[in-house]
């Protein structure tokens, strides 16, 4: 009876909607269901590559993965990713002018998102790719970071600081795994360098790997590396108590909460939703991302498990229960009340 009240819905993409071949199976129904029965519904990927817009594209471009609820073109507004999130956090005052940062990305979709929101801001920063950056470099920049650090710890001691106001070093990711350039060696030298020193650390997502496909192997999902494999690296090279300099922007991060679960909330609201947080449940495939998410946002939270995670993983995630579990996204409609799943936080 609990999930009845479930009116609006956050569904993650990758493992929930589609797969790397095209849309799961039900997928399609499932949000045509919803429409036809007045729910309201949002659409979150945690890439950190790509704007809402191509999202839209992904999903409205005749093939294997367009998806068309009801018939009818997918509405885009309904689109939102981590690497939108991540262009309000960087611009919402965090980052101020003249700021130093390390951006990694395969391009330079970044930039144009940033400009877009403010162009002034982006270019009183001073910024390098991967392929700029070395290790002299990371050297001379560590200072910036350290000095930045202690001006910061005077101020937060009501102390007045000595001098100019340092400039604010980060080392920012906005890929899924790829690059433009390459991972070298150089490349991880210099940000263990900027990262030990005070550097902050902003990225879009944890996901450790994402799926690839290769016909050459039928009916087989290799992993291929993702962002959150290179984050957990690059922590250890962040000294005892470094956590504060750390932001996530994309699901289940610490700052996902305000800048995605909120902003998608908003987006049902949007749509004529309460924003009740209990009428809310978000939907996906991964129990340290898009669980999490839920778990932090107060909203209720299902586990699907047609992609990366199944609910024997739970043990590995004990703070990360969700509230329901079924095999795929075909068994949430048409009758919410006939939930395939268990109720997980009866039975583990």
């Amino acid at each position: 009876l609990e999930c009845q009240k479930i009116s609006g819905f956050i569904f993650d993409c990758d493992g929930t909607i589609y797969q790397p071949c095209g849309l799961i199976p039900g997928a399609e129904d499932t949000l045509t269901w919803l429409e036809q029965s007045g729910h309201s519904y949002v659409l979150l990927s945690n890439t950190g590559a790509k704007p809402k817009t191509a999202l839209y594209d992904k999903l409205t471009t005749p093939g294997a993965f367009e998806c068309r609820p009801g018939g009818r073109v997918l509405p885009q507004e309904r689109c939102y990713t981590a690497a939108d999130a991540q262009v309000d956090f960087l611009t919402s005052g965090h980052l101020p002018p003249a700021s130093k940062l390390l951006v990694l990305a395969p391009n330079d979709e970044w930039a144009k998102m940033i400009c877009r929101v403010n162009l002034s801001l982006f270019v009183s920063w001073e910024i390098l790719s991967g392929s700029d950056m070395d290790v002299d470099t990371a050297k001379y920049w560590s200072r910036d970071a350290q000095a930045r650090l202690e001006w910061e710890l005077a101020s937060s001691e009501v102390k007045t600081p000595n001098g100019k106001e340092p400039p604010k070093v980060a080392v920012v990711f906005f890929h899924d795994g790829p690059l433009a350039g390459d991972w070298s060696y150089e490349l991880f030298h210099a940000m263990t360098i900027l990262l030990s020193f005070g550097a902050e650390f902003i990225y879009t997502a944890e996901d450790a790997t994402n799926p690839s496909l290769d016909e050459r192997f039928p009916n087989t999902t290799f992993p291929v590396p993702g962002p959150g494999m290179f984050v957990e690296m690059l922590k250890k090279s962040m000294p005892p108590f470094s956590s504060g300099r750390c932001f996530c922007c994309g699901k289940g991060g610490n700052m996902g909460r305000r800048f995605m679960i909120d902003r998608a909330i908003s987006m049902l609201k949007d749509q004529g939703h309460s924003g009740e947080r209990d009428q809310i449940m978000i939907i996906g495939d991964r129990f340290n991302t898009d669980i999490r998410a839920g778990v932090l946002a107060g909203i209720k939270s299902c586990l699907l498990e047609s992609g990366a995670h199944r609910l024997d993983f739970a043990d590995e995630f004990p703070t990360d229960l969700p509230s329901y579990t079924v095999k795929s996204i075909a068994n949430i409609a048409p009758d919410l009340g006939q939930f395939v799943g268990k109720v997980v936080k009866s039975s583990i």
